[in-house]
């Protein structure tokens, strides 16, 4: 088994907690348009991400909870006109102190987001220093790209191999991008779509347990390489 070297990371839900603002977005264009939805709660929207419905890309958010096909695209411009200036999002707490010590530790660190870079910049502050430069692959930068292609791509830039690489996301999408890029998975339950109840799945409950587990894995390795034949 090759030694674990770079981690990638989706953004919201995973770094970033930014769903609430995700869903005063709806809230508020819902009420500009006209449209009087029902926009679901967080508890409502998570079980739907875990029963199978897309929400990234923003436009399919946007039609998940209701838009409708005019309105989500309407929506989605608007998304990108104004949702980093206008609405607050915060890392989740220990998110620095995590990505501090895998970069202390020498892991090679990215993104792969199906968020828009503008966002993940001003989210992320300080803590862009981590990643490699060329490597924060979002929706914006990857022109059309798949998140699989994402990864891909992503693993060219950290000059590594998949088989020295996990992607760390928060919903079933992102495990499929990833085993399909040939990489290993490690998700969230804290985030948009996973819960520990996904047992099939590697899951951590906590920001700080993403560095215990990568780590430690990466120790084994070190150490099953070091045992005598």
């Amino acid at each position: 088994m090759a030694k674990l070297r770079a981690v990638l990371f989706d953004m919201d839900g995973v770094l970033l907690d930014s769903l609430p603002a995700h869903l005063q977005i709806c809230e508020d264009l819902s009420r500009e348009y006209g449209l009087d939805l029902r926009i679901p709660s967080q508890p409502e929207l998570k079980e739907r991400v875990r029963s199978g419905v897309e929400v990234s890309p923003m436009e399919e958010f946007f039609l998940a909870v209701g838009f409708g096909t005019e309105f989500a695209r309407k929506a989605d411009a608007k998304y990108k006109e104004v949702f980093a200036q206008t609405y607050k999002t915060a890392l989740f707490p220990g998110v620095d102190d995590m990505l501090r010590k895998l970069r202390d530790a020498g892991f090679r660190m990215g993104i792969v987001t199906s968020n828009v870079r503008a966002n993940v910049v001003a989210a992320l502050g300080q803590s862009m220093t981590y990643f490699h430069p060329d490597c924060i692959c979002s929706v914006d930068t990857m022109h059309g790209a798949t998140k699989r292609e994402a990864i891909t791509s992503a693993i060219a830039i950290l000059q590594v191999t998949p088989a020295e690489t996990i992607y760390v996301g928060d919903q079933r999408r992102d495990w499929q991008a990833a085993r399909d890029a040939g990489v290993d998975f490690l998700g969230v339950a804290y985030g948009w779509g996973l819960s520990k109840e996904d047992t099939d799945l590697q899951i951590v409950e906590t920001v700080s347990e993403i560095y215990t587990y990568v780590s430690a894995r990466a120790n084994r390795q070190r150490i099953s390489e070091d045992r005598p034949g």
